[in-house]
């Protein structure tokens, strides 16, 4: 057994000494507590003693012979997490970790099962752990649906929409294996527990009007939470139509379906590249969030937007990027050595966005408080020194910015006022209104997108988020399901949305 001293002498440090002399087979065996809280000092928890904080770690270390170092604080800041194991380093100890809140609030985990110190670990900020007023009353016993739940995002609002019960719970994205992999796993947690409710998967392109139509008038969704988007930025300079058909038309189209069945509540995932963007996906982003503050004008019902930045390890983010290039020996490849952004885990951007549901009013932006942002190769530095290695020992090259990346983010922009709402890290930008011809102007891009006009869609897509009106007084739009194009004037409403091509 590794003798192991304690960091966090809590509940959970508690319970993780009381199981392991418990659990031999956990091959650990709790020497005493280090704690920063001087009421502990001198005194014992689970019939172990407390030396004090990180300044008698060594006199610990000298006294108990402990090897391991277990961090038990689950909802500890990545600032803590990473001052404690740079000490524990530092004095040759193996640290390891009890997983955070977030992750012991899934049943299938285990506070007595520590596990290695990850990136997320030392990045994320303290989360909060209970849920705003109202998430269990928007969800349980209702019909819910998520676009792009083969996502990142998607997968994981699946997750936790699943836990509080909905009556039916509505999958739907065009992409065949993720669509496959996350009803796979709702399976399986119907069979321990962990959901309830009847699963609806259907594969379908939110851009196509018959199918979206169809599917919402059929089952009548009472909150709609609309993921699905083009999100790779690079990818989307190379490919503007579909970016402007999938993020602008798939939104347009899910929300006149949801506006025409009387569905009750309406999120949009959406994305800090849409303050002052310098991106297709952005731009196309930013005009989704305008078309949702029009649909929740027009019909008076909770439609709202939530901005946040990257969550760590989705699908196309850097980080399986790096920790591929450092898993096969590798340089490791940076865009900017000044690089910044903001990160948050998957789950609690998942939690926080079920708290925007819930508390959003007709036209909200929320904005999630995404703590500061971090820059890129402090993040790489970090995840070497995770791998047990020494950062001199691998390269890191600098390549450039791509097209349409920034060196930092924002979240709002500088004339955006933001409040602090009743729910700890989400922020609403007050008179967050839209700009009056939101629709014509989306019916101009949807026109030189499904034309495969690209460098006259990309010249117009910036113009149309720039401050001021637009070129041209009359709005083109497809109108009906033929794919035939109409000229309209301004009096232009979201119902006419283009067919998609490959739906």
């Amino acid at each position: 057994l590794t003798p192991a001293l304690l960091f966090g002498a809590g509940r959970a440090g508690a319970l993780m000494a009381r199981s392991a002399n418990r659990e031999p087979k956990a091959g650990v065996k709790p020497v005493g507590f280090l704690d920063e809280d001087r009421a502990h000092r001198g005194s014992s928890v689970a019939g172990l003693p407390v030396f004090g904080g990180l300044d008698r770690l060594e006199e610990a270390v000298r006294r108990t012979g402990a090897r391991m170092l277990l961090i038990t604080m689950p909802n500890a800041s990545g600032e803590a997490v990473r001052r404690v194991m740079d000490r524990a380093l530092e004095a040759g100890l193996t640290v390891r970790i009890v997983p955070p809140v977030y992750e012991l609030l899934d049943a299938g985990r285990s506070p007595t099962r520590p596990r290695e110190v990850r990136l997320a670990d030392l990045l994320t900020r303290q989360q909060s752990t209970v849920h705003a007023a109202g998430v269990a009353d928007a969800i349980q016993g209702q019909v819910v649906m998520i676009t792009g739940a083969g996502g990142s995002i998607g997968s994981e609002l699946a997750r936790q929409v699943y836990g509080f019960h909905p009556s039916r719970l509505i999958l739907v994205d065009r992409a065949e294996s993720p669509l496959y992999m996350i009803q796979r796993e709702l399976e399986l947690r119907a069979l321990d527990g962990r959901g309830q409710g009847e699963l609806s998967v259907h594969m379908a392109n939110v851009a196509s009007r018959p199918v979206v139509s169809r599917l919402i008038g059929e089952t009548k969704p009472d909150v709609i939470f609309h993921a699905a988007a083009c999100k790779h930025v690079p990818m989307m300079e190379e490919h503007p139509s579909e970016g402007v058909q999938v993020n602008v038309g798939g939104t347009m189209t899910v929300l006149s379906a949801a506006m025409d069945a009387g569905v009750p509540r309406f999120v949009l995932v959406s994305t800090d590249k849409a303050v002052e963007p310098s991106s297709v996906m952005g731009a196309t982003k930013r005009i989704a969030e305008w078309l949702v503050a029009a649909a929740a004008i027009r019909t008076g019902r909770p439609y709202v937007a939530v901005r946040f930045g990257n969550v760590l390890g989705s699908a196309g983010s850097v980080l399986p990027i790096f920790q591929s290039q450092l898993e096969n020996g590798e340089a490791i490849t940076i865009t900017h050595s000044e690089m910044s952004r903001y990160f948050m885990t998957i789950q609690e951007a998942g939690w926080l966005i079920l708290d925007a549901a819930a508390i959003g009013r007709p036209g909200d932006l929320f904005v999630l408080d995404m703590g500061e942002p971090v820059k890129i190769v402090d993040m790489v530095r970090d995840l070497i020194r995770l791998s047990g290695r020494d950062i001199d020992s691998v390269p890191i090259r600098f390549t450039g910015l791509r097209p349409g990346e920034k060196l930092h983010e924002k979240l709002y922009y500088e004339t955006e006022q933001v409040e602090q709402t009743d729910v700890d890290k989400i922020l609403r930008v007050m008179d967050a209104r839209p700009p009056e011809d939101i629709e014509e102007r989306a019916g101009r891009l949807l026109q030189l997108a499904y034309g495969d006009r690209d460098d006259e869609l990309r010249t117009l897509l910036f113009e149309s988020v720039a401050p001021g009106p637009p070129v041209g007084d009359e709005a083109l739009t497809l109108d009906g399901t033929d794919g035939q194009m109409t000229r309209r004037a301004a009096a232009a409403t979201m119902d006419p949305v283009p067919v998609a091509s490959n739906a």
